[in-house]
């Protein structure tokens, strides 16, 4: 942990809320933010979102003469194992500030239970050299496809149903079917990886919806919606492809989101999910990397005493 890297205190807020008025860029893009306009936050809020010290989050600060050199907040994603990066500040000219931060976060959610600590950047951020010197390591590109609100009905698939808890190893199943070996060795190796990795904030109020067949899942919706409009996730495999657009039909009509632009992240290897959302008039709005590092977590060793036989000379 560098000196000026630190934990966020009460005292910042008065500190740093009224420094300029200034408002700073955040460079992190939780699933709830991509497409999104870009919009940048008083500072003020942001820290005071922070100070709520809410269980599960946490946030670090460099701050030099009183001035904000860089931000890093952090949340969890779907158990205590994985953590996730949603705020990433660097107001430094030679952006020498986030390397230390994201020290800090690696350090701390690892003593809090995490394995892993994820991050989305966007593909042409300034960042990215940054943050790969911070020993993450790029696992996935992503494409963002949008829509722009359609007043008609579609048709939509009835073959759906909704998800539930016991489709968990279902879906693990789907996951590892679609999902290239190299991306599942960094994101999610095993069950326990895959299940406490999943962004799942975004999906407050939102739907999960699966077709299956002869036992197996062969297609996974999510949806919600959203400022922006509504954002769909889909995991099909071959087989269900041509069903695609149908897919993203019951997904945006599960939550009423008919007439709303509709947003979809694509990861770069989808090409058949890519080409049939071209087709259903989806065009390429932006481009995302995702990040992850493994934390250390400290372990207690038990107290070795040496095994001594009870018939043993001198014993």
């Amino acid at each position: 942990m560098t000196k000026e890297a630190r934990p966020v205190l009460p005292t910042d807020l008065l500190a740093l809320v009224t420094y300029q008025g200034r408002s700073y860029r955040n460079e992190a893009w939780p699933r709830e933010r991509v497409g999104a306009a870009e919009s940048q936050r008083p500072l003020g809020l942001v820290l005071d979102k922070f100070l709520a010290f809410s269980r599960g989050r946490s946030a670090w600060i460099s701050v030099r003469r009183q001035r904000l050199r860089g931000l890093v907040g952090a949340r969890r994603r779907g158990s205590r194992q994985a953590w996730e990066v949603d705020y990433l500040i660097d107001a430094t000219p030679a952006q020498d500030a986030v390397v230390g931060l994201l020290e800090c976060a690696v350090a701390e959610v690892g003593r809090a239970g995490a394995e892993k600590l994820f991050l989305r950047l966007a593909a042409d951020s300034e960042l990215l050299p940054v943050v790969l010197d911070a020993g993450f390591i790029a696992y996935q590109e992503e494409t963002l496809y949008a829509r722009a609100a359609r007043p008609e009905a579609e048709p939509a698939l009835t073959a759906l149903r909704p998800v539930q808890p016991a489709d968990s190893y279902l879906l693990f199943r789907l996951y590892n079917a679609t999902t290239p070996e190299s991306t599942r060795r960094a994101e999610a190796a095993t069950f326990g990886e895959w299940h406490a990795a999943q962004e799942r904030r975004w999906l407050k109020n939102g739907a999960q919806l699966l077709r299956e067949e002869g036992g197996e899942v062969r297609a996974w919706a999510r949806a919600a919606r959203l400022p922006p409009g509504v954002a769909v996730d889909l995991l099909v495999d071959e087989q269900a492809l041509p069903e695609t657009a149908s897919l993203v039909a019951a997904a945006v009509c599960a939550v009423a989101g008919q007439g709303a632009p509709v947003f979809a992240l694509v990861p770069r290897t989808a090409t058949g999910i890519a080409s049939r959302l071209e087709e259903a008039g989806f065009e390429a709005r932006g481009e995302f990397v995702c990040f992850v590092r493994r934390t250390t977590r400290p372990q207690s060793l038990p107290k070795l005493t040496p095994a001594i036989a009870r018939n043993a000379v001198g014993a």
